[in-house]
Formats: structure tokens, sequence, C-alpha cells
């Protein structure tokens, strides 16, 4: 099976010792998705593309900036304006979730630099509920749908609405996770209301999180200095996001100057970075090891149907 990577120059496979890119070379991959042997690739201010033999082909055109696949096989991109469309014929034709644009605070979403666009960050669903969709807006907060996209709610009581990625824990029913600009935010009752969570941790602004789908309530998180994710750390939960420790090791770097992208995957747990490096370890807290090393800025990655860990986003 393998990781799926979006770098900065296309997509590639990690498969143990073999790396190769697979398709989109010399474009810039915010997101990827991976299900089934269906690969998507988003690409901002370009398009969404299915990797089919090596070669990318494009299936929606516009400012892509995040995908997922749901287990029903339906196909979800979210762009810049914030918007999610969907397709159920493996992307022949597309549906704009237009109610979207009717939510209560939609008129006050922004994005800080210009266009001052906010845009989907993030895209994941609940467990086992295809049509249960969890998404992410920078900024604008936490969107919840149960019917596939056709009507939508806003859950952001207490949290902050910079939000960078949104996921559920698979083995929990109820409990979320928020990575912000705000800080790190936990829901115990399926977004009716968030908490912030502070303990272990030494900085505010949070970035990327990925939960492990085989472990229920470990958890991997980036965060920052300041935007868009400088001077990063990665820090390792085993309570579901109620507090934390640093990720450190010999076989790590001793400093990350951009976020790198983290995962949960094929038995293990993975840090990928702007340089190209791939990390893994059977576990956080042991040691770790560089596996590999692309020429090229890893932003995201994927593996079996596991939502994708974004870096710090394209800009």
């Amino acid at each position: 099976m393998g990781l799926i990577l979006g770098t900065g120059d296309g997509i590639w496979r990690l498969d143990g010792d073999a790396a190769d890119r697979i398709g989109l070379e010399g474009k810039v991959v915010s997101h990827v998705a991976d299900r089934e042997g269906t690969i998507l690739a988003a690409v901002p201010r370009d398009g969404l593309y299915e990797i089919v033999n090596g070669r990318g082909h494009r299936l929606w055109e516009g400012d892509g900036r995040s995908c997922a696949i749901a287990s029903d096989g339906k196909l979800y991109v979210g762009i810049e304006p914030a918007m999610v469309f969907r397709s159920h014929d493996r992307g022949k034709t597309w549906k704009r979730l237009a109610k979207i644009d009717e939510l209560p605070t939609r008129a006050e979403w922004y994005f800080p630099p210009p266009p001052h666009l906010p845009h989907v960050r993030s895209i994941d669903f609940l467990p086992r509920a295809a049509c249960s969709i969890l998404v992410g807006v920078e900024v604008g907060g936490v969107l919840l749908s149960h019917d596939c996209g056709e009507s939508w709610s806003e859950i952001n009581k207490g949290i902050h609405v910079d939000v960078h990625a949104v996921r559920p824990d698979p083995s929990e029913p109820g409990h979320m996770i928020a990575a912000t600009g705000g800080g790190v935010y936990v829901s115990a009752d399926q977004g009716e209301s968030w908490h912030r969570t502070r303990e272990g941790l030494v900085q505010s602004y949070a970035v990327s999180l990925h939960v492990n789908p085989a472990r229920g309530r470990e958890v991997l998180l980036v965060t920052g200095d300041r935007p868009p994710g400088l001077e990063a750390r990665v820090s390792h939960s085993l309570d579901g996001g109620y507090s934390w420790t640093e990720v450190r090791d010999p076989g790590l770097p001793e400093r990350y100057a951009v976020v790198p992208v983290v995962l949960f995957a094929e038995g293990g747990a993975w840090i990928m970075t702007d340089r190209g490096q791939v990390f893994r370890a059977d576990d956080p807290r042991g040691e770790w090891s560089l596996v590999h090393r692309l020429p090229a800025a890893i932003h995201a990655a994927s593996a079996g149907g596991s939502p994708c860990s974004v870096s710090s986003g394209y800009r």
C-alpha cells in the first residue's frame, strides 16, 4: 500500500525503501486523499486531480485546497473561497453544497492575508457514517453535515474559529479534536461544546493533527510560535488531546523551521518535513529513524484511507 505524499513537486508513493513520483510533476500539492486505490490531489489555484497510471487527470478545475474520499465512494473537494463540492460519480459531475452560504456567520468568514478569502482547510467523516462530514474553515470554524452536505450546522461554541484541522476520534463516538490559531480544543459531545487544552503545550498556534486509527485517544499534533507555524514543535497525547508531551529524540531534527506533516500509518508514527525528510517510529515515545529523503518539500500525507495530515498550508 504505502504512504501517499503531496509535495512541492507532485505526488509521491513511499512503499518500504522505495519512493517514486506517481504524478503531477512540477505541481505544488496541498492535500491528498487515498482510499481503496483511488488517489486524489488538491492543487491550489488549479484543481482536483485523480492519479491514474502515473498521470494526473483533472476532475475539478478551481482553487482546490483540501479533498476527501468517503467510505461510500463519494468525492469531496474544499476550496477557496470557502465551499465544498461533492461528486457521486468519481468526478464526472459535481454539486456545489450551497447551504454553506446560508450559515449564520458566513458573512464574517475571512483570511488575514490578501485577498482575505476563507478556505476549507480540512475534511473528515464521523466514524462509520459516510454522510456525516466534518469540515474545518480557515477562518470560519467547524461545520458538520449529517446528510452528505445537503444541510450544515456550525458547531463553534467555545472554539477559536481559525480552524486548521478538525478530526474525530474513531474509537470514541462524540470525541473531536481541533487545531486552531488559538490553540487546541477538545469536544466530548460531538461539537456541542469545545474546551481548550493547554497541559504540556508551550505554543498556542496549533496547525496540524492526526488521530491514530489503530489506538484510540492517541494523537500527534504540530504547533508553531506564530503563523504560519514557524519554529514548530511536535507533541503526542495518549488521552485524546487533554495533555501533551513534546516528541523529541536524537533521531529527529533539533528544530523544525516550518510545520512538518504528522501521520499514523502502517503500524507506526511518521514525521515528514519541508526538507523532504521522512522519519518513522514504532511508538512516538521511542526511537525515531530517518527512513527516506525526497527531493521536494512534503506538504501532505495519507495512507489506507486515513485523513490527510496537512502541514502549514499553502500561502
